[in-house]
């Protein structure tokens, strides 16, 4: 158990006692059991055309260069000759080739 001191405006400390928390909650998950925790992660999303402009343009910047990362991560673990080429919808050129 932890105690914390806060102080407050007028300088006067308080002390906060936090072991009335129950550390041991539990979670419904999405079929509506409980679950001892929660799940951690990523939700799935349903892969269709982003009409929205800005919000595909910030998700092809970080999925190209997750997808470059990727591609650096392979050839360096096993030792492959690696090349990516992508293009984006402006005719935008990104490439990555590995010389060993």
């Amino acid at each position: 158990m932890f105690d914390y001191k806060v102080f407050m405006e007028n300088s006067d400390a308080c002390e906060l006692d936090f072991s009335c928390i129950d550390r041991s909650m539990s979670f419904q998950n999405e079929s509506g059991d409980i679950s001892p925790q929660r799940k951690l992660g990523k939700g799935k999303i349903e892969i269709k055309r982003i009409e929205n402009t800005t919000n595909r343009q910030v998700t092809f910047c970080k999925r190209r260069n997750g997808l470059l990362k990727k591609a650096y991560e392979l050839s360096v673990l096993c030792d492959a000759e690696v090349a990516l080429i992508v293009f984006s919808s402006r005719g935008r050129l990104y490439e990555y080739a590995n010389n060993r």
